[in-house]
């Protein structure tokens, strides 16, 4: 089985946009910033995160008015865009507590239902393991 199964944790894509937002809650940061900082987190293993989904994921969240963009003037060897949070994209987080509380919810209806719906077949491999 892959490591890049979404049965291994490494589709966790929907929590990159709040975590983007709370990241820009603090300070307005370059793309690769913003990277480097998930790469960095302790509250989630971003280690998996390709940097062009970030960039587009980015654009997404612009177009959605949740952040802007700017160009740093101040940079001399290459253009580089600063992002920065808005009122729209402060709303979003704020919405974002309450759909993260019901996915933990769900989430952990789900791993009970998919616990029992295996029980037997893991029952089944211990006790071969121990003949």
């Amino acid at each position: 089985m892959s490591d890049k199964c979404a049965c291994k944790g490494s589709f966790l894509d929907r929590f990159v946009q709040p975590s983007i937002l709370m990241l820009l809650m603090k300070d307005d940061l370059h793309g690769f910033s913003i990277l480097k900082r998930l790469y960095s987190s302790d509250v989630m293993d971003y280690s998996s995160l390709d940097p062009t989904g970030l960039y587009r994921t980015l654009k997404k969240m612009e177009e959605a008015v949740l952040l802007r963009s700017k160009i740093d003037a101040g940079s001399e060897t290459q253009l580089r865009r600063i992002y920065s949070i808005t009122d729209e994209g402060k709303i979003c987080l704020i919405f974002w507590i309450d759909t993260l509380q019901d996915y933990r919810k769900r989430i952990d209806s789900l791993a009970s239902a998919v616990r029992e719906s295996v029980r037997d077949f893991i029952e089944y491999c211990e006790s071969e393991e121990n003949s």
